[in-house]
């Protein structure tokens, strides 16, 4: 394998597509995943998380989707009756080389190629001061919807691709679309993308009040 190829343990998970910087607490009760914490404490806290393609989180191992991305252990808390509550942060994207294949204990594991967000030119500032706007537009009114002070909204990244991430992670839509974006290479094209949902969710999101 090349230096940005390794082997890598699995997380399969039906609704969530995690992204770089994207917190992501998990609870561990099977035992094939207790086993595969255990093997990530001992190397470099890290495991993939991966969309389920087809199949369950619990019972036989699911078919994951081929883009994922790798999830680093900030903390483990162990629980009496064996489970264990678990912080994790996800890092970078990687893409799987083949199909991924099941350990004697019972969890996935693939060789994977980890992937960089190379721009294909400098990502316009139009760009990014568009979905800035209407992301912030977005999040005041999810806040409001809940009941939450929209004024009160963190102060969003100025790097393109760390934007990109943040717009992803937050945005309520369908988890294969999530997928989709996160299955994008280049920068540029997942900021217009994210816009392009920007537009479509708001309408939906706003119903008929104004934020003005």
């Amino acid at each position: 394998m090349s230096e940005s190829q390794r082997v890598l343990p699995l997380f399969p998970l039906e609704q969530v597509v995690l992204f770089p910087g994207m917190a992501l607490p998990l609870r561990i009760f099977e035992e094939r995943y207790k086993v595969m914490i255990g093997a990530c404490q001992v190397t470099d806290q890290l495991f993939g998380v991966v969309l389920i393609h087809s199949g369950r989180e619990v019972g036989d191992p699911a078919e994951p989707e081929q883009v994922g991305c790798t999830a680093r252990m900030v903390r483990v808390d162990r629980i009496p009756d064996g489970r264990m509550h678990i912080m994790s942060v996800g890092e970078q994207r990687f893409r799987l080389i083949g199909q991924a294949r099941v350990m004697p204990e019972g969890y996935l594991v693939g060789d994977v190629e980890m992937l960089t967000d190379p721009a294909s030119s400098p990502v316009e500032s139009e760009l990014v001061n568009g979905i800035t706007r209407e992301f912030t537009r977005y999040q005041q009114a999810i806040l409001g919807l809940t009941g939450r002070d929209p004024v009160d909204t963190p102060e969003l990244p100025k790097d393109p691709v760390r934007l990109s991430y943040r717009v992803a992670s937050t945005l309520y839509v369908d988890p294969h679309e999530r997928q989709r974006l996160l299955e994008i290479d280049d920068v540029t094209q997942r900021l217009q993308h994210e816009l392009a949902l920007l537009k479509r969710e708001m309408p939906r999101t706003i119903g008929p009040f104004s934020l003005n």
